[in-house]
């Protein structure tokens, strides 16, 4: 482990501990062998990691560097221990590859489609990842399959919660009834609801739980009736991400007429925030990635930025904020999200994503602020109003407060995943805090909050909903 120096913002605390490691097993020898190969139909190879066949017996062992394939109409189940199973389809290749202590596992599909059902929990010391040609899943106590197509990488889950990311790109986390789809030459993995007629046959056979408002074959309610929610009940039971498009909240309207423009790219974005003055202006953003590096917005009033929902603001380093405010008056963010795409040679954040000082009636609607970011949301002395926006995976903390005079008010928000450091902290001053239906969900913190300058920091909550956190 290592620590990291916390860079000189004077907006952000103290160094934090941040640890963001991707295991992924890479085993060459053999090892005591805990994955067999227990039964086929139809016919099956195996090769060991030198590519000669090995002999089909009954609970044949495999190890790391192994091939499995199998033929038309033809299918393999293999046990990992009791606990977990995966079963390959027909015309299907997969290689195993395990770490010397057998903590850590990785199955490559290399064509076809492999089911999984783990039925335990995986230990804290173990990982075992299933990853095709350019997705990654994290399979801890979850049941569904995964997929490499030629037109696209699927990840049907019908149990539990999953992370699928991208080797070098952005990462979704689903749920049961949904499907991550990366489509060929895509950047973005996508997240679908999942309909009983997508699950596979193969998938199926084994006669899995499928999620509650799903059912066998084409005799259940139409797609569009299992699947009708509300944005409520959308938020209930799954974390909002905008970068999906669930649930994206009305944009604001105060009948001020503004300039509008429209910006094609994030060098054209930082132009105008650095040399324009953007009062009384509507800013258009449509869908992609605007690399931005870092934008200040000082001393404007009634001053929208708009993007679809998908709109990505993204900085390539991590020592530098996406996006800063200050002096600003009745500033909306909508529909955005924002964070840090690092290189794989940067692999921490020592800067937060965004910050906002001295500033009056912002609004935050539809956003999604993400790690590595330090710190999700930082400031002081400012009135904040943000609905149905998400804050996940940063590093340290979600909120990070200066006080001064101010109030934060949180609806219908969700704080995921986040780091070590008190979900909520800093000083309050005389800032009040307000969260109404809000969701936080596998934080790593042991305090939901933690102000040190007040015990008696004037905190309104409402119909949150708690799963996972460290400080349960």
């Amino acid at each position: 482990m290592k620590k990291k120096r916390r860079i000189k913002d004077w907006m952000l605390a103290a160094a934090a501990l941040i640890l963001t490691v991707l295991l992924a097993g890479c085993g060459d020898k053999k090892t005591a062998a805990t994955m067999y190969l227990v039964q086929t139909e139809g016919t099956v190879g195996v090769q060991d990691e030198k590519e000669k066949e090995v002999s089909l017996m009954d609970n044949l062992g495999l190890y790391s560097g192994y091939h499995v394939g199998t033929k038309t109409e033809s299918y393999a189940w293999i046990t990992l221990d009791q606990a977990k199973l995966t079963k390959m389809d027909q015309d299907s290749e997969i290689e195993i590859q395990k770490s010397k202590n057998e903590k850590e596992l990785e199955i490559d599909i290399k064509s076809g489609s492999m089911f999984f059902n783990v039925t335990e929990p995986l230990g804290e010391d173990e990982s075992m990842d299933i990853r095709t040609s350019s997705m990654i899943a994290g399979i801890r106590g979850t049941c569904g399959w995964m997929e490499e197509g030629a037109e696209a990488c699927r990840l049907g889950l019908l149990e539990g919660t999953v992370e699928c990311r991208m080797p070098e790109g952005n990462s979704v986390v689903i749920t049961a009834g949904q499907m991550a789809v990366l489509p060929a030459g895509a950047h973005e993995i996508q997240v679908v609801p999942l309909s009983p007629e997508e699950i596979p046959g193969f998938v199926l056979d084994e006669d899995p739980k499928l999620p509650d408002d799903m059912g066998h074959g084409t005799e259940t309610e139409s797609t569009e009736e299992s699947t009708e929610k509300t944005a409520q009940e959308d938020v209930a039971e799954q974390y909002y991400d905008p970068e999906v498009g669930l649930g994206m909240p009305e944009v604001p309207q105060d009948g001020i007429e503004r300039k509008i423009l429209e910006v094609k790219d994030g060098e054209e974005l930082k132009e105008l925030a650095m040399n324009e003055d953007l009062s009384n202006t509507e800013i258009h953003l449509g869908e992609g990635t605007y690399e931005v590096q870092y934008l200040s917005f000082h001393g404007f009033e009634n001053l929208s930025i708009i993007g679809t929902g998908k709109t990505r603001l993204v900085a390539t380093g991590g020592d530098e904020l996406i996006l800063s405010a200050s002096n600003c008056k009745n500033l909306l963010l909508y529909g955005l999200v924002m964070g840090h795409d690092l290189p794989p040679e940067i692999s921490e954040c020592t800067a937060g994503v965004v910050l906002f000082h001295n500033c009056e009636d912002v609004k935050l609607g539809g956003c999604d602020i993400y790690g590595c970011g330090l710190t999700g949301l930082s400031g002081s002395s400012s009135s904040i109003t943000a609905l149905r926006t998400v804050i996940r995976d940063c590093s340290s903390e979600a909120l990070y407060w200066l006080g001064g005079d101010g109030e934060l008010r949180f609806m219908e928000c969700a704080f995921v995943g986040n780091g070590e450091a008190p979900l909520f902290g800093g000083t309050a001053g005389n800032t009040v805090f307000t969260l109404e239906n809000c969701i936080m969900q596998e934080n790593k913190s042991s305090e939901k909050y933690k102000f040190y300058d007040r015990a008696d920091v004037s905190w309104e909550e409402n119909g949150t909903r708690e799963s996972g956190n460290s400080w349960q």
